[in-house]
């Protein structure tokens, strides 16, 4: 390993990064399994959730009845506790200070059922309606450094609910692995001054928590919510259900990616499986270069196994040898490793995610301990087995005589060299096709004019007609329109819409006549929506293509169906748009008038002019209105800055991978191109001597690599087209179509970093000296 010093460094240098890469999506699988365990009786509390039919498929969905709760409490046997948990939007007031804060209700029992450490407090605080408990964050937020406990924040809610409540206790900082938390958590009781009905089968709430006596209660207790599914559809005819069914705590976000308003945020099973499989492809890219560096230095080494075989070492001894050697490497590629992960990957990927917090902590976790190990073991046998049986398997004699060459290292290191250019095509190809898809999404049509919007929501009627007239005043402000929801904003705004025989979910969005033509959105079909109609505002809906494509309708026009149990006659189509997360399909979307009283959004479309100035303009005349609720003010292009992110994150991931790949690439070709130019030495001081230029000497050692590198080309290439078509159907409803131009791209940057790669080596041997080459001939 001394004697080779910048091979060896190569070697553990792109071993410890393939470790790395798998550690940091090691903490990233165990982090997603973890979530939630840290709740004593995690394994005993189940969400009830609950299956709807639409166009004769399942569908699972999260929101459950408000009466379901107490029902299963008071009836099965079986169930220990519930918890309701549902969320509001709020303005909560401490001081002169105003805030729009997210504040959760949930029963008295929530902190019996769940393992959230209290700072400050105890777990009945919530038997005390005007109890209100912070989490660690909204405590600093609020008061700094002062004591938060006995202090009295002021919620209002749209303007009409308007309470104080004592602060009566603090959360310590949640554990990293909680699905869910809080900011601010009130009694479920709250609600009744809200207009909930507590007992209501039609009131949704947000999640319904059951605790179990015993785990394995949950099979008969799934069977015990038939009942409900029937006294639910008699009370909701218009929006039945198949099913109600249990979900384990720990299950719930690993199956957020297929539930519909699910309550906490997950990964969908392809994201782990395309991180674990590029961390692998990264970890054997590294182990074939270890690979060929063994087998091409493996000359080197007869005399010494020749020398071992006649002072009485046997086959096996060496074969130990030989893995012992590749994992002494490897062990010091790990500790390489964690420190990389440690300062450089780990944080890297943080940032790259964005939404996970994960920690490193190697002593504390013995999977992790146990993971490595076997990484370890798994190094030294993939790097290391072939190369020592084979190399073992020759006579000594033969050996020491020189007659023994590895007549095969050739095919085989030429083989594992294919192998590796092909997995670092695939990589970069990946990445030039993630990026490109990211700017398409950038500039993609959202089917209606985005642009210059500025959205403002008032609490009230009167607040609202207030700054739209202060709006329509000011020059910069070319129109105005009211709507009581946003394209880009509906929250749990789904219904079910009939027509016939035949149920559908479609997104509801309440708007008023003006709006659509404000946004510009497109008519394909029929007309818009007529000011002062009063058949529009009670009787017409307008729906978007994919509604009329999903239910095989020629045109929509005309068309009469029900939706919350009111019968509408559809008077306009317009052309798709995009109301909410780019990576899902457009779905099918109903625009119903609501009424002015309704109004609670103001759009305002703003000319060539300064948009600060605007937004200065507004936030006085609401200083002046609402004194007492905070300015926020937006536009409407940000409210797709989720999707953007998730892009991004998906082309960060990938650019970072082919980053890696062809960093080891590069080292293992340096590597292979400094052992073919050390044995053709003497060869290359001859024909210099011979006259021979830079050029015909680079020309001698490039053509076998490039070679390689089109050979690689021509089998990877079609396969990464295949693969990276079905990632980009699978986590894109909309995407850029693989083309020929990516892969033209990708052997243009694998040329470009082979050639740089051995240029290096050609200039020196082509400005040394021959003699020095022919000094012993």
């Amino acid at each position: 390993m001394y004697k080779q010093r910048l091979f060896a460094i190569f070697n553990i240098l792109g071993i410890s990064m393939g470790i790395a890469c798998c550690i940091v999506v090691y903490l990233f699988i165990y982090h997603l399994y973890s979530q939630d365990a840290f709740h004593r009786n995690a394994a005993s509390i189940f969400m009830v959730n609950h299956v709807r039919t639409v166009n004769n498929q399942p569908e699972l969905w999260t929101p459950s009845p408000a009466a379901l709760a107490p029902a299963l409490q008071m009836e099965v046997a079986q169930v220990k506790r519930v918890v309701r948990f549902h969320n509001i939007d709020a303005v909560v007031k401490y001081g002169r200070n105003l805030f729009h804060q997210q504040i959760h209700l949930a029963d008295a029992d929530f902190f019996n059922m769940f393992s959230f450490p209290l700072q400050e407090g105890n777990a009945q605080v919530l038997n005390d309606p005007s109890a209100i408990v912070l989490s660690h964050e909204m405590a600093i937020k609020y008061f700094g450094r002062e004591q938060a406990m006995g202090k009295l924040l002021t919620v209002s809610v749209d303007g009409t609910f308007n309470r104080t409540f004592k602060v009566m206790a603090v959360a310590a900082p949640f554990p990293n692995t909680a699905s869910f938390s809080f900011d601010m958590l009130i009694n479920y009781t709250i609600g009744k001054h809200l207009g909930w009905q507590d007992q209501s089968w039609k009131q949704q709430v947000k999640a319904t928590f059951i605790e179990l006596n015993s785990p394995v209660a949950a099979h008969a207790v799934t069977q015990s919510l038939s009942k409900y599914v029937k006294l639910h559809n008699q009370i909701n005819p218009q929006s039945p259900i198949s099913a109600f069914y249990l979900d384990n705590l720990r299950d719930v976000s690993l199956h957020a990616h297929k539930t519909r308003h699910a309550f906490s945020s997950g990964t969908s099973p392809t994201a782990m499986w395309v991180l674990g499989i590029l961390a692998s492809l990264v970890l054997l890219m590294a182990c074939f270069n270890f690979m060929n560096y063994t087998i091409a230095t493996s000359n080197t080494r007869f005399k010494e196994i020749g020398v071992r075989k006649v002072l009485g070492s046997n086959r096996k001894l060496l074969i130990c040898q030989f893995i012992g050697e590749n994992l002494l490497t490897a062990c010091f590629a790990l500790a390489v490793a964690l420190l990389l992960v440690d300062a450089l990957f780990l944080p890297a990927f943080s940032r790259m995610i964005d939404f996970y917090s994960l920690r490193f902590h190697l002593l504390d976790n013995w999977k992790l301990i146990a993971f490595l190990f076997l990484l370890l073991v798994g190094i030294s046998l993939v790097s290391g087995l072939y190369p020592s049986l084979y190399i073992s398997s020759f006579h000594p004699v033969s050996i020491l005589k020189g007659n023994e060459r590895i007549k095969n290292n050739l095919i085989l290191t030429r083989t594992l060299l294919v192998w590796q250019f092909g997995l670092s095509m695939f990589t970069v190809a990946a990445a030039i096709l993630t990026t490109q898809n990211a700017q398409f999404l950038r500039r993609m049509d959202v089917g209606y004019d985005q642009t210059r919007l500025l959205v403002l929501q008032a609490p009230t009627e009167g607040s609202f007609n207030q700054l739209r007239n202060a709006a329509v005043k000011f020059p910069n402000v070319v129109g105005v329109a009211g709507s009581r929801d946003q394209v880009g904003q509906t929250k749990d705004n789904s219904v079910l819409l009939e027509y016939k025989t035949a149920t559908t979910a479609v997104e509801l969005i309440n708007v008023s006549a003006g709006y659509m033509e404000l946004l510009k959105f497109r008519l394909i079909e029929g007309r818009r929506f007529l000011p002062d109609s009063h058949f529009d505002a009670d009787n017409a809906i307008i729906v978007n293509e994919s509604l009329v494509m999903a239910m095989g309708w020629s045109q929509g026009v005309g068309k009469r169906i029900r939706l919350q149990e009111q019968s509408y006659q559809i008077v306009g189509v317009v052309k798709d748009f995009n109301y909410r997360f780019f990576m899902l399909k457009i779905a099918p979307c109903v625009l119903k008038l609501n009424a002015p009283q309704e109004n609670r959004v103001l759009t305002m479309k703003i000319n060539s002019g300064d948009i600060t100035a605007v937004s200065d303009y507004m936030k006085a005349h609401w200083q002046k209105v609402i004194p007492d609720l905070p300015f926020e003010m937006f536009q409407q292009e940000d409210v797709y800055s989720a999707s953007y992110d998730e892009s991004r994150r998906i082309k960060d991931v990938f650019t970072y991978v082919a980053l890696l790949t062809l960093l080891i690439s590069a080292m293992g070709l340096y590597a292979l191109i400094a052992l073919t130019i050390a044995k053709k030495t003497k060869e290359i001081g001859i024909r210099k001597v011979l006259g021979a230029s830079a050029w015909n000497i680079a020309r001698l050692v490039n053509q076998e690599f490039l070679f390689v590198i089109t050979l690689a080309g021509i089998l990877f290439l079609p396969l990464a087209f295949f693969l990276l078509r079905r990632l980009l159907d699978q986590e894109y409803a909309y995407h850029i179509p693989v083309t020929a131009g990516v892969f033209i791209s990708t052997l243009g940057v694998m040329l470009v970093v082979t050639i740089i790669t051995i240029s290096i080596q050609v200039f020196k041997i082509a400005t040394s000296n021959p003699v020095k080459a022919l000094r012993t001939e």
